[in-house]
């Protein structure tokens, strides 16, 4: 298991990114805050709560887990004591008769006493007990980690696109308001219809719109990776860098990456926790030995001078300690439970499995889209070159090249749609493998 330092270090070791983008505000207000990829994995460590509770988790596991080697360590007491009794009681008098004595005694006592459990078969169950919790914390924070790489992977990737969304939606407000000023003057002139002037400028009209809501998307992003970051109030951020997807392999391992993913190591650990209870059930089937000695100084005054010392041992068999049939039935119930969580560790096994091939397959799937989505792109750009020319001489009805530009347009938002896919179907792959995103 990898420790967390680790694990985001190898997230700021990352290769940086391929197309560069501007920040905008998006019409957010306030000081605005410009983020790298590796500034926003810091804040993310440093505030995000899902991560910090993981952290504290494992940081209570592991004085648990040190802590219960006690049971098995000498245990060393010290004391200090002090007795004063008076008894009463008959005697035998000079005269033959009887009469009342009183006894009266004091004693100090000074005693230092160093216990063992030589044999303790249940308290060496807890041992492992503990360190199947540790371990398991250890894995949920593996778990933790990674789905909190994947919220920050997709928050990022939200609020740069949002960002080149305005661009985009710039460029088609532009391509609009050119084409509806040339509209506009064919219709003045008298060779363009009236109806079709109007639908240019319905189509102008829908492109600013679609420009105030790219920017009602930034708001939308930069709070979002807000939440990343564990903020309590909005703040306006804008992200920068470029970002490619890595070289993964053409023919990853599943078996190996399911072996040593996150969620099937925790599931590992319940499984050593249920092997662990099922030991510690069985051990009232065992005697335990225990030794003790105490050495120390007994004297009526308070600093005593006479000194004893005392070695005993013990074996302790709870023979139907806790019943007649209390034994049988908590190792029945151990061994359930352990069968459980086995299942539940192969289910999980299946699950994680199962989530490696479809995300492989999602992300060679997107990256085949943005290879299509940029053929589709250029040849747009090209014919709507040629459509203008056509357009302007009269060559081609106004229907035909509307269509033609209206391609274009949709060409446009089509391949930044599929970068975006791209980059967030790599995202959901590194999850479902248990990385470090960006590894």
């Amino acid at each position: 298991m990898r420790k967390i330092y680790l694990f985001l270090l190898a997230v700021l070791l990352l290769p940086a990114i391929s197309f560069p983008l501007t920040p905008q505000a998006g019409g957010a207000t306030g000081e605005m805050h410009t983020l790298s990829w590796n500034e926003c994995v810091r804040l993310a460590a440093q505030h995000n709560p899902v991560l910090q509770s993981a952290l504290q988790a494992v940081a209570a596991g592991r004085a648990q887990y040190y802590g219960s080697y006690n049971g098995v360590l000498p245990s060393l007491s010290l004391t200090h004591s002090y007795t004063d009794s008076n008894t009463s009681g008959v005697g035998s008098s000079a005269g033959g008769g009887t009469t009342s004595v009183t006894t009266k005694s004091e004693l100090w006592q000074a005693e230092g006493t160093v216990s063992m459990n030589l044999f303790n078969p249940n308290a060496w169950a807890n041992i492992q007990s503990a360190s199947a919790l540790y371990r398991q914390n250890q894995a949920n924070l593996g778990v933790s980690a990674s789905t909190v790489l994947l919220n920050l992977y997709q928050a990022f990737t939200g609020l740069l696109y949002a960002q080149e969304e305005i661009q985009v939606n710039t460029l088609i407000r532009d391509t609009w308001k050119q084409d509806a000023q040339m509209i506009a003057l064919r219709y003045n002139s008298g060779t363009e219809s009236k109806g079709d002037n109007m639908h240019a400028q319905a189509q102008l009209l829908q492109a600013e719109l679609n420009l105030v809501q790219a920017g009602r998307d930034v708001l939308i992003a930069q709070q979002n990776l807000g939440q990343v970051f564990g903020d309590d109030h909005f703040q306006a951020y804008s992200v920068t860098g470029t970002w490619a997807t890595g070289n993964l392999s053409s023919n990853p391992n599943f078996d190996m990456l399911t072996a040593a993913h996150p969620a099937v190591q925790a599931q590992e650990a319940v499984v050593a926790q249920a092997r662990a209870g099922l030991n510690s059930a069985r051990s009232t089937l065992f005697p335990t030995l225990s030794v003790n000695y105490s050495k120390g100084y007994q004297d009526t005054s308070e600093f005593p001078a006479n000194p004893y010392w005392i070695f005993s041992g013990a074996v302790n068999y709870p023979l139907f300690g806790g019943g007649l049939t209390q034994t049988y039935f908590a190792v029945s119930a151990a061994r359930s439970t352990l069968s459980k969580a086995e299942e539940d560790l192969a289910s999980i096994r299946l699950q994680t499995r199962s989530g490696l091939v479809s995300t492989w397959q999602g992300l060679a799937q997107a990256r085949d889209q943005v290879k299509i989505q940029q053929a589709f792109l250029e040849a747009a750009e090209q014919r709507k070159l040629e459509y203008d020319v056509l357009y302007q001489s009269g060559l081609q009805n106004f229907e035909e090249w509307l269509l033609v530009v209206q391609d274009f347009v949709n060409s446009q938002t089509s391949f930044l749609k599929s970068e975006q896919n791209l980059i967030l179907a790599e995202a959901q792959w590194r999850f479902a493998a248990g990385e470090p995103l960006g590894d």
